[in-house]
């Protein structure tokens, strides 16, 4: 696994390029964001179409010449996805997987820019930031993991631990999120692997397709084992189902040590199965845990994908700690 250089005094610049929908809904909110990026030193880039009211934010090929402008600039540490959406799976076709590998950055995003992001780690094996967008940092967004996420591009490799309290209201509708809701994991696991996730919904509409390198990552790093992480947005629980056998059966579990899922924003519950009903059922022997500290609902960690990781989780809470290392000079 290639991990590109961190930031520092002399290589701070950030890149921040929407891929998928714009930002012009929420300028103020943006603007808080990219205040709070540059209070810790560092130096913002934005592309055309970033401040664009539109979803998605142009035309896909237009999307992805912004992106590449940012991957040919040797003086751009760090590329950072503005924002989500429901698009960015229309660009991949025009995404230059190579250009990428040879001029290796920082990757970040969360949500639909897994659409990038898993696909940089598995085909061009390097590593990625899953967790948070670039306009994650508004005056609500900030949580207690957003400044260990930031201490990360700079180098500063932070045990992560499980919260106190979470967000369980509907903050979507019901304004700022609230942290009304002690935390506990549910599940326990103590296992060393590689992470390899994202948004599951983006996942799964990759899987099988072209740009599916799963196999492959798998076949690299079966030594290792894989610990999966998934952020589900809004599936139905039965599609969920669904969704795990056809990776199953395609091998995507094949080589996997712990499965680890984060709660659900927009819950989408059958009555004939629930969420952890689906993944025991399909993946009866592997140990998954619940209601982590991963996607959309506040707090959320960010996860190093593609990263090495020792995860312990034991009677509701827990920790992960990255083995990172740069690989260049």
């Amino acid at each position: 696994m290639k991990y590109p250089k961190f930031l520092n005094e002399n290589n701070n610049t950030i890149g921040v390029c929407a891929m998928s929908s714009g930002v012009g809904h929420k300028l103020d909110s943006f603007d808080e964001s990219m205040d709070y990026i540059q209070s810790f030193g560092f130096h913002i880039v934005e592309t055309a179409s970033v401040r664009n009211e539109s979803e998605p934010s142009c035309d896909a090929k237009t999307r992805v010449d912004e992106l590449n402008a940012l991957v040919n600039d040797s003086s751009i540490g760090a590329v950072w996805l503005a924002a989500g959406g429901d698009f960015q799976f229309e660009t991949l076709p025009y995404i230059d997987f190579d250009l990428i590998e040879k001029n290796p950055k920082w990757y970040l995003g969360a949500s639909d820019p897994t659409n990038l992001l898993f696909p940089i780690t598995c085909k061009c094996d390097l590593a990625t930031v899953y967790g948070f967008n670039a306009g994650s940092f508004d005056e609500y967004g900030i949580n207690e993991y957003s400044s260990l996420c930031l201490d990360f591009l700079k180098g500063k490799n932070s045990e992560l631990h499980s919260s106190s309290m979470h967000q369980d209201v509907d903050f979507y509708n019901d304004g700022a999120p609230i942290l009304n809701t002690k935390t506990e994991y549910v599940g326990s696991c103590s296992v060393k692997g590689r992470l390899l996730g994202g948004c599951f919904e983006s996942i799964n509409d990759m899987a099988g397709t072209p740009y599916d390198f799963v196999e492959k990552f798998n076949e690299r790093y079966k030594e290792d084992g894989i610990i999966w992480f998934f952020d589900i947005f809004s599936m139905n629980s039965c599609d969920v189902y669904r969704a795990l056998l056809k990776m199953k059966y395609m091998g995507y579990f094949k080589y996997t040590k712990a499965i680890l899922v984060g709660r659900v924003l927009f819950k989408n519950v059958s009555d004939l199965i629930g969420y952890e009903e689906a993944f025991k059922k399909a993946l009866p022997d592997i140990d998954v845990v619940f209601k982590m500290d991963i996607g959309h609902t506040y707090p959320h960690m960010y996860v190093v994908n593609g990263a090495m990781a020792r995860v312990e989780i034991k009677d509701g809470h827990g920790t992960i700690n990255y083995e990172i290392k740069e690989c260049f000079d």
